[in-house]
C-alpha cells in the first residue's frame, strides 16, 4: 500500500508525496498572455503548502488554440522570462512544477482569437459556433506549436510538461467519436493526431525531460472499443516515454456535488493493463478518496477544486482535518464575477 504522504518518484520527478493538484484554468494571467503577480502568489502558496506535484493551467501553444483572453500563452519567446519567474518561486518553496499545454480546438472563441474555431471536423463544438474542419498541413502545424512550445516550458524550469488530451479540447476532439467525424487516416485512427503530437514533443525536449499526458477514460460517443485502444495508446506513450497519464473524463463538469471517485473504475483498468503510470482525478475530495485511489493502483492522486477553497489542503489532511469543498462548481463562475476563487472566500 502506497503512503498518502510519503515522498516518491515519477519518472524521474522527485515528489514530497503522492498528492498532485490538477491542472485549473485561473482565469489569473494577463490578457497579452504572460504571468501576472495573482498567478505568482498562487503556485508559490500551492508550493508552500507541500502540494506533492503542481500541474498549471492550461497555456496555448498557438494563438488560434487560446481558451480566453486571461489565458497564459507558450507560442513565442517573449513568454519564457515571466514564465521562469514563476518557476523560480515554485522552486525556492520546495515545488515541483509541471506546464499543462493545450490547444483549445472547437472551443476557441472567436471574439478571443480574432478566428473562426478549428477542429477535426466542420461541427458546432460550442452550440451555434461551427468549427472549420483543419487540414492536414494545419494539423502538422499544431503538432509543431506544442514541441516549441515544450521547449519553451523546459527552458523557462519546468520540471516537465502535460499534454492536455481532455475536458473538449482539441486532442480530445480527435479521439472523440462524436467530435471526429473525418474520413482520411486521422478520423480511422482518432489517436494519430495526439500519438504524432507526443512524438514530435518528446523529440523536441529531448529523452529525459518529463512529459505527461491528461486524457478522458470515457468518451462522449458510442464507442464500445475505447477503453481497449486508449490502453493501446497508453502503451505507446510508455514506449515514447511519457512518464505518466492522468485520467479524468469528459463529463466531470456534469456529475452531483455528492458524486466521488468519478473516473476509478476505468482508471483501474487502465492501470492494470498499460505500462503507463496512471493519476486518477476526479471526485478525489478528502483523504479517504485519495488514498483508495493509490490502493486501487495509482501512481498519484490529484484534485484540482479542493486546492481552489483550501490551498493548505494537504497539511490540513495530514492533521486529520477536513476539506471544506462542496463540490459545487461555483468555482468555474465566481472568480470572474465576484474575483473570488470559492464562494466559501469571504
Amino acid at each position: 500500500m502506497s503512503d498518502l504522504f510519503a515522498p516518491c518518484t515519477l519518472g524521474n520527478l522527485p515528489l514530497r508525496n503522492r498528492i498532485c493538484r490538477s491542472a485549473t484554468n485561473d482565469y489569473m494571467g494577463n490578457p497579452d498572455g504572460t504571468v501576472s503577480p495573482a498567478q505568482m502568489n498562487l503556485y508559490r502558496e500551492l508550493a508552500e503548502q507541500e502540494v506533492g506535484l503542481i500541474i498549471t493551467g492550461h497555456a496555448c501553444v498557438s494563438p488560434d488554440g487560446r481558451n480566453d483572453a486571461n489565458q497564459n500563452a507558450m507560442y513565442d519567446d517573449r513568454f519564457i522570462a515571466g514564465q521562469k519567474t514563476l518557476t523560480d518561486a515554485v522552486h525556492a518553496a520546495g515545488g515541483c512544477i509541471v506546464q499543462q499545454l493545450s490547444h483549445a480546438g472547437g472551443k476557441s472563441p472567436q471574439a478571443v482569437t480574432g478566428r473562426v474555431p478549428v477542429a477535426p471536423s466542420t461541427l458546432e463544438y460550442v452550440p451555434g459556433v461551427p468549427a472549420r474542419e483543419l487540414t492536414i498541413e494545419e494539423m502538422h502545424r499544431i503538432q509543431d506549436d506544442f514541441a516549441s512550445a515544450a521547449v519553451r516550458a523546459k527552458q523557462a524550469g519546468y520540471d516537465g510538461v502535460q499534454i492536455h488530451c481532455a475536458h473538449g479540447y482539441l486532442l480530445s476532439e480527435f479521439i472523440d467519436p462524436t467530435w471526429n467525424v473525418r474520413t482520411d487516416a486521422y478520423g480511422s485512427d482518432r489517436f494519430r493526431m495526439a500519438r504524432e503530437t507526443l512524438e514530435k514533443v518528446r523529440a523536441a525536449v529531448g529523452p529525459d525531460y518529463p512529459v505527461l499526458l491528461k486524457v478522458h477514460s470515457n468518451c462522449q460517443g458510442e464507442a464500445s472499443d475505447f477503453l481497449a485502444a486508449l490502453t493501446e495508446f497508453l502503451n505507446i506513450c510508455a514506449d515514447l516515454g511519457v512518464v505518466a497519464a492522468e485520467v479524468s473524463g469528459f463529463d466531470f463538469a456534469s456529475q452531483p456535488p455528492e458524486a466521488r471517485r468519478y473516473y476509478l473504475q476505468g482508471a483501474e483498468e487502465l492501470a492494470a493493463k498499460t505500462r503507463l503510470p496512471i493519476i486518477l482525478v476526479g471526485g478525489l475530495r478528502d483523504r479517504e478518496d485519495m488514498q483508495a485511489a493509490l490502493d486501487a493502483g495509482m501512481a498519484l492522486a490529484s484534485a484540482s477544486r479542493l486546492f481552489i477553497c483550501q490551498p493548505d489542503f494537504v497539511s490540513r489532511i495530514k492533521r486529520g482535518g477536513m476539506s471544506a469543498c462542496r463540490g459545487c462548481y461555483g468555482c468555474f463562475r465566481c472568480y470572474q464575477t465576484t474575483g473570488k476563487r470559492c464562494v466559501l472566500h469571504r
